[in-house]
């Protein structure tokens, strides 16, 4: 494997993990924009 597969495989693998940690840290959330959990939206 060359660098360039390296660079490739930390920058894929990096944007995982910021995924994986931004879901966790996301706290409540009823829909899909609102964080807090005070949407109005009627079931």
């Amino acid at each position: 494997m060359t660098l360039i597969d390296y660079i490739l495989m930390a920058a894929i693998l990096g944007g995982a993990f910021y995924l994986l940690y931004r879901s966790f840290r996301r706290r409540g959330g009823a829909c899909a924009g609102c964080s807090n959990g005070l949407c109005n939206r009627k079931p």
